[in-house]
């Protein structure tokens, strides 16, 4: 199932999955009003003669394409703006967006509708066929031909908010929080799971490793739980959004004698992909701000406003993550238990903030501390003391590092008010 729900999401976040459909809608349009027309004796819409229409779809199929190469253009412009300015991880988002992909589909949807009417007008004299003008295709294609000059303000109007970095990363943190709700659903202090077996006390496991070199997509621990063998032991020692090669070891299986019967499951279990998606991986999420803030940090730009906002999302999630439960991806089948490594609070802040703080100047490191602040006020109020001495830890980082390059004395003293507030 997790291969399977992996297939679709990828296919369905392709660009050219909904322009297709869309397309396809189109054509089954142009097929029922043509059918409509020859069914229906009288003159619906459209009451000109067979040039005339011929003209008319002419025009729109000509103007249509050219359109839609336009979009496109201005498409793979966008994308390589976002590519360089922000991070090439970004893209994908882009390519998901349902209104590029809609308005890409409609410009070569009327486009091939105008075809496939052009295609049955009949002047009378043509092999000695009646005259046929589809009246109410041709006027459905005049219609179409105006939705798609309003689809063309609505994508550049589109396109000028996809590239401005509110907009990217309030989509990345939305997706984040989405994320943290979807995985991270218990609050801090719900009944945890039971804990984690010492399993290496039961001798040395077997290794199933890795067919192919890449990013670990999705873990379906429930297909491992119900498929292994009765009392097997498996441990999976890699999480979402882990890189893997042909070597590293995907399963760890107690007894080793179960690990040849369960090669056949783990491609289906284990899946990896070229690329990460945020699905099961809160970690790409904030992969994706820290390297936005980066890019806004560093000389070349020296844009501090844009990274301030990344860190601004940051927070929220890290807030979110200071008062949820991390279970430990502890699942049992009949007779099987299989538990997977889960990336802790700690690790999440430490990505956030501990690579930022290598490169900030004075105001996005005080931003750094002011949130940081923020998190371990999330933190108590949770009641997580351990996660506060965690944040306390980081903000030292962070304010040893700021320290060091400040040169004024009085923004090394603003720099260690931000941090006290940490508490």
């Amino acid at each position: 199932m997790a291969r399977l729900r992996a297939w679709w999401q990828n296919l369905s976040a392709a660009f050219w999955f909904v322009p297709s459909a869309v397309t396809a809608a189109y054509v089954l349009l142009a097929f029922g009003l043509v059918e409509l027309d020859r069914t229906t004796s009288v003159v619906l819409g459209f009451d000109g003669d067979a040039s005339a229409a011929r003209g008319i779809l002419s025009t729109i199929s000509g103007s249509l394409i050219t359109v839609a190469g336009l979009s496109f253009s201005l498409t793979i412009v966008t994308l390589q703006l976002v590519s360089q300015q922000f991070t090439p991880r970004a893209v994908r988002g882009l390519l998901a967006d349902r209104v590029n992909q809609f308005v890409a589909g409609s410009f070569v949807g009327v486009f091939a509708y105008c075809l496939l009417v052009l295609r049955v007008i009949r002047t009378g004299n043509e092999s000695g066929d009646d005259p046929f003008v589809p009246g109410l295709a041709v006027s459905a294609a005049i219609a179409l031909a105006l939705f798609s000059l309003v689809l063309l303000l609505v994508f550049i109007h589109h396109m000028g908010r996809s590239i401005q970095v509110s907009t990217i990363a309030g989509r990345i943190g939305r997706e984040l929080d989405e994320a943290i709700d979807r995985l991270y659903p218990g609050r801090f202090g719900d009944p945890a799971e039971e804990e984690t077996p010492a399993w290496e006390t039961d001798g040395e496991p077997g290794l199933i490793r890795g067919r192919r070199t890449g990013f670990v997509q999705r873990l379906d621990l429930e297909l491992l739980a119900t498929t292994a063998p009765d009392g097997a032991c498996i441990r999976v020692p890699l999480a979402p959004g882990d890189l893997v090669t042909q070597s590293n070891v995907l399963l760890e299986v107690w007894p080793p004698s179960v690990a040849d019967e369960l090669e056949t499951c783990v491609g289906r279990a284990v899946v990896v992909a070229d690329e990460r998606d945020i699905v099961q991986d809160t970690r790409f999420g904030v992969r994706q701000l820290v390297d936005i803030a980066l890019r806004a940090i560093s000389p070349g730009i020296n844009d501090p406003t844009t990274a301030r906002t990344c860190i601004g999302y940051l927070q929220d999630a890290l807030e979110q993550l200071a008062g949820r439960e991390f279970p430990v991806g502890l699942r049992r089948g009949d007779g099987t238990l299989v538990q997977a490594r889960r990336p802790d609070f700690a690790e999440h802040l430490d990505l956030a903030f501990l690579e930022l703080a290598r490169y900030a100047d004075v105001r996005v490191a005080s931003a750094l501390l002011d949130a940081l602040a923020a998190i371990a006020e999330a933190a108590r109020r949770a009641g997580a003391p351990d996660r506060v001495a965690v944040v306390r830890a980081v903000g030292a980082r962070v304010l040893e590092q700021a320290v060091a390059r400040a040169s004024a004395s009085t923004d090394r003293l603003s720099l260690e008010e931000a941090a006290a507030a940490i508490g």
